[in-house]
């Protein structure tokens, strides 16, 4: 009988060195599918039920106030425009469903103030409700953490619209914004919290 130094053509060979073949295989599968996903995502393709959470377009009582509060802030000197940023006020729950309009007026030293909004509910009665809740809201301690603490609110009621504009003498940089409250001052009816 000989001995045999090598293997034993019966177990087969053993493979040597790097990560088992399945690691590999997930990795290289991992890299193929994320390069589709940015392609996809790329292109502009999206998954899902294809219906994105959008709020009610607004109507002509937010179309005529918006030009009241426009034609207000123009007497008072103020270049208004559509907004050229996203701006979400804090607000109540019940406001955070309702249909909005904003306005900017350009002041140059705060490009990213001077934003009002004018929010439309289904009726004058509603928008009166809504707005005194708002105002209580603003009043209290979770509404007032929103704002640096000197705010001062203006809220007003256009018919079944409700202005709102928020300013700070100390936090806002552009010393007009009291100017632009007063003109806002002159829009429909003053809403307090009750």
């Amino acid at each position: 009988m000989t001995a045999s130094t090598g293997p034993d053509a019966t177990t087969p060979a053993r493979r040597r060195g790097g990560p088992p073949l399945l690691f590999a295989v997930l990795a290289i599968g991992s890299l193929a599918l994320g390069a589709l996903l940015i392609l996809v995502s790329a292109l502009g393709i999206g998954f899902g039920s294809g219906a994105s959470p959008t709020m009610a377009p607004t109507g002509q009582a937010a179309q005529l106030t918006h030009d009241i509060v426009a034609g207000a802030l123009g007497a008072a000197s103020f270049q208004v425009q559509d907004p050229l940023t996203v701006y979400r006020p804090g607000e109540t729950a019940d406001l955070s469903k309702v249909p909005r309009r904003l306005l900017q007026a350009v002041l140059p030293d705060e490009p990213l103030g001077g934003y009002v909004v004018v929010y439309e509910l289904p009726s004058n009665t509603e928008a009166d409700r809504i707005g005194r809740d708002f105002a209580a809201y603003l009043a209290s301690g979770t509404g007032a953490i929103q704002y640096p603490r000197d705010t001062q609110f203006v809220i007003r009621r256009q018919g079944s619209t409700l202005v709102f504009f928020a300013w700070s003498p100390t936090a806002d940089a552009d010393p007009r914004v009291a100017d632009m409250a007063a003109a806002l001052e002159t829009v429909g009816v003053p809403l307090t919290g009750g």
